[in-house]
């Protein structure tokens, strides 16, 4: 009998809900002092009095409005980018393309819409050019029109990876079936392509709904006034200029339960993706080198390197000036430096650490060969799958208020702050991690599952063997993008950071906050430099060069490979 039918691999495939169980812990332990000290200021408030309220339904509905169209422009766009970057593998400077058009997700918000003010403000560089031609000059950026472009600025590069990492999981076979059919372009995307991208858009496009539902800086900064504000910017004017920390726990609260009900919604779309058995052998994609094809990938890809490569060129532009050189001699300017680069490694492994737990979970869940007839799998399948995205449901600078209203009488919370930095922004990254890590799991666990449990391959040495070369390169990318978030995070220094803890965000702020922009300008530079550098060498050295170290091979002959490992 195989040993996958033994009445113990139930047993043994309960292993890999332990690490699922210990992030959901970890998070549950995070949200609930947060929780606690939000709630804690509106036990004597009413509630009611903030909901009847017709300012506030205004902020809710604008709110849901740019959020929407936000994220239809962003998926509009990154379906044709990720369509060309798929059938295109050989492209010339396609992995460059990537990673700059990623660098929209890498640099800190603040840093991103000055690039965008320089490019499309009234003194940028699109006036500029209209005005060497005669044309009338207009300032079109701040208002919804300006939120709109930012939010697709910073969103489409992040549908655009996930969209192309789901492209690329489909199986090879089908290429060669479209190329003998004859398929036209159009029914290779609504009979091949569609139906994947159909099944991860509710889970993809629900995320960046929720980050521009909360997006706070570039509603602050391109708003333009009081018609554009939104749920964050009246928490965070409720925080910083009326220090009314009971209001501000009340619209947080009411934003917890908006996304929460949004989130409950997105769900009821999700739908799991089956990966069927294939030869994952290279197959050349016979639709590109149609016209047609050729066309539309060519205006797509022009599309987006129009709308990322002109503001982060122009961020270093900026950062070019006669204080440049003297603001990188600043003692505190490298003391800060490593210290965003300790907490952002250090929250990037946490986050990674936290979704791979997560994901193996998921697989032990979903796979009935694994679990059999569970009766709770479905359960608790929802609520792990749910726990990763739950943290977007909270701002990032509100939850780091609920941490602060908890512990401010602690004596050690200056001892605390770093490992709380640390948290919350692992936290934060965990639900783009999870969404890069986890398919790659269950497509590696599709492929190998039955093959795992008849040669009781398990734990640390399937993790090792089986699953690590075929997830090495999503892991790669997800803690690159775990570590540049973490790198350019703002909102939660803000409130724990000290003379002694101090990032590169919080010292570039503390810099405009004195009028210094060309030091801020320059400490901008080097934000972004860090970022990039961070992204691209973590995801190299992991996708590529990095092996698992802290299991030892076992050395033995081939044939001794069907006895188990």
């Amino acid at each position: 009998m195989p040993r996958y039918f033994t009445p113990s691999r139930q047993k043994r495939s309960f292993e890999l809900l332990w690490p699922g169980l210990f992030s959901l812990v970890f998070i549950g332990t995070v949200l609930g002092l947060a929780f606690s000290g939000l709630l804690s200021q509106i036990t004597d408030l009413n509630p009611l009095r903030f909901l009847d309220n017709s300012y506030l339904w205004r902020l809710t509905a604008f709110t849901f409005f740019q959020a929407f169209v936000s994220t239809a422009l962003a998926t509009l766009l990154a379906i044709p980018v990720a369509r060309a970057l798929s059938r295109r593998p050989k492209l010339p400077g396609r992995r460059l393309f990537l990673q700059l058009a990623s660098l929209s997700l890498i640099v800190p918000t603040i840093v991103g819409v000055f690039g965008i003010i320089a490019v499309h403000g009234r003194q940028g560089w699109v006036n500029q050019i209209l005005g060497f031609f005669n044309y009338e000059t207009s300032s079109y950026l701040y208002g919804l029109t300006g939120i709109l472009i930012a939010h697709v600025f910073f969103n489409a590069p992040l549908l655009t990876r996930i969209f192309l990492e789901t492209l690329e999981t489909l199986p090879r076979e089908y290429w060669r079936s479209t190329a003998q059919l004859g398929m036209s372009d159009r029914d290779i995307f609504r009979l091949i392509e569609w139906p994947g991208l159909r099944k991860i858009l509710p889970a993809s496009c629900g995320l960046v709904f929720l980050l521009c539902f909360t997006s706070f800086i570039i509603v602050l900064i391109l708003g333009g006034g009081p018609s554009t504000n939104t749920l964050e910017v009246a928490i965070y004017q409720a925080l910083r200029f009326d220090f009314d920390i009971p209001k501000a726990a009340t619209l947080a609260m009411t934003q917890l339960i908006l996304c929460f009900a949004i989130l409950l919604l997105g769900r009821k779309f999700i739908r799991r993706m089956p990966l069927s058995q294939t030869e994952d052998r290279q197959t050349k994609r016979f639709d590109a080198d149609k016209p047609g094809a050729k066309i539309t990938d060519t205006l797509a890809l022009f599309l987006m390197a129009l709308l990322v490569l002109p503001p982060l060129l122009a961020t270093i532009w900026k950062a070019i000036n006669p204080r440049f050189f003297i603001t990188l001699s600043e003692s505190r300017l490298w003391d800060a430096a490593l210290t965003s680069l300790m907490v952002s490694l250090l929250a990037g492994l946490l986050s990674l650490l936290l979704a791979i737990g997560l994901a193996l979970a998921l697989r032990s869940l979903h796979l009935p060969s694994r679990l059999g007839q569970t009766p709770y799998a479905g359960t608790l399948s929802g609520v792990i799958d749910f726990s990763g995205s739950l943290i977007l449901l909270l701002p990032p600078f509100v939850l780091a208020t609920g941490l602060f209203i908890t512990l401010k009488n602690s004596s050690g919370l200056s001892l605390l702050a770093p490992l709380l930095v640390i948290a919350v922004n692992a936290l934060m990254a965990l639900p783009f991690v999870l969404r890069l890590v986890s398919p790659a799991f269950e497509a590696a666990a599709q492929k190998s599952d039955l093959l795992c449990s008849s040669l009781d391959i398990r734990g640390l040495n399937r993790l090792r063997l089986i699953d690590w070369p075929q997830t090495r390169q999503s892991v790669g990318l997800a803690l690159g993008l775990a570590v540049a978030l973490s790198t350019g995070d703002l909102s939660v220094i803000a409130l724990f950071g000290t003379q002694d803890f101090t990032t590169l965000p919080l010292y570039m702020y503390q810099k405009m906050g004195s009028y210094r922009f060309e030091d801020a300008a320059a400490v901008a530079f080097l934000l972004c430099l860090q970022s990039l550098t961070l992204f691209i060498v973590i995801d190299r050295l992991v996708a590529r060069g990095m092996t698992l170290p802290f299991v030892k091979p076992r050395h033995r002959k081939p044939e001794s490979v069907a006895h188990g490992i």
